[in-house]
């Protein structure tokens, strides 16, 4: 016991104060900078009885931006039994910064938690290791500026107060996560489509990146296939009737700019100059519409018919 005592007197006694200190006096500026840039309800949740507020996900993820952190993950062990329907997950999630390792956090997650009991545990393989790495991060970065004077991890993410205060718990809670076969109609039917925007391609990738509610993927199933009983149109069906008119209205225009260079052939201005000349079009044929087009035919059929005469 003494030796340890005194290992440790050394190790303080050759420490730079001054430096300690100025660390100390950064770590609090950080804090305080944390407090004023995390919003309650969202980054983190006040839990009835819990001395400290509970750091949630989008938290955990914004503190590493601020401080200029990125987040890597290692499974180091995880138990996939399909027979039993056990699965298990332990992820460790490094934050490095210009390829230097700052610290680590420790997650894990089973089925055989309370909270997964009465669910599929066939569906929920991804879900497990996804509440795995996100313990993982949180834990990582509660570790990375002192942040557990401030906040707390609490895996079962309970419950957070409403904006106006009043105590409630998640609605984001995690026997109400999607099931598989939601997720997996995300990633093939709508993440596949050819007519999903990159950008809204890039949101719900990382959207279900994340842990999301079944009624989170019901909203976003329905948005894109619709939903007779409420008497909503699919993007999907709103889209393919657009790209139909669009390829509809592109086959037209090519039968009116086959007319064209037929006509311009028969009249002899098959010359892009003479024929822009002659007609005196300010505008270039690619660039028209259907009407615009039209009015380029019956100007050459009357050109066509001044010169008859």
């Amino acid at each position: 016991m003494s030796n340890k005592n005194n290992n440790s007197l050394a190790i303080i006694e050759n420490m730079d104060m001054k430096s300690v200190e100025s660390a100390t006096r950064k770590i609090n500026e950080f804090q305080a900078i944390v407090r004023k840039n995390l919003k309650e309800g969202r980054d983190f949740g006040t839990i009835p009885g819990c001395p400290k507020p509970t750091l949630l996900k989008p938290g955990a993820e914004k503190i590493l931006m601020l401080m200029g952190l990125q987040s890597t993950y290692e499974i180091l062990d995880s138990t996939r039994d399909f027979e039993k329907g056990f699965f298990q997950y332990q992820v460790r999630c490094t934050l490095t910064k210009n390829d230097m390792v700052i610290t680590q956090g420790l997650g894990s997650c089973n089925s055989r938690e309370k909270k997964y009991i009465n669910q599929d545990s066939y569906t929920i393989d991804n879900t497990i290791l996804k509440m795995a790495k996100k313990r993982s991060q949180i834990d990582a970065s509660l570790t990375v500026a002192s942040l557990s004077e401030i906040f707390t991890q609490d895996i079962e993410d309970t419950g957070v107060d409403d904006d106006n205060n009043k105590k409630q718990k998640l609605t984001k809670i995690e026997d109400e996560t999607a099931t598989e076969p939601q997720l997996n109609l995300i990633e093939k039917q709508i993440l596949g489509s050819h007519l999903i925007i990159e950008k809204e391609k890039g949101r719900l990738e990382k959207k279900i990146s994340e842990i999301i509610t079944k009624k989170e993927a019901s909203e976003i199933i329905s948005w894109w296939l619709g939903d007779k009983q409420k008497g909503i149109v699919g993007e999907r069906e709103k889209r393919e009737k657009a790209e139909k008119e669009k390829q509809l209205e592109e086959n037209k225009k090519k039968l009116l700019m086959e007319e064209i260079a037929t006509l311009r052939h028969e009249k002899f201005l098959e010359n892009d100059e003479l024929f822009y000349k002659t007609l005196k079009l300010n505008f270039k044929l690619e660039d028209c519409t259907e009407k615009g087009l039209k009015i380029v035919i019956e100007k050459l059929k009357k050109y066509g018919e001044e010169i008859d005469e």
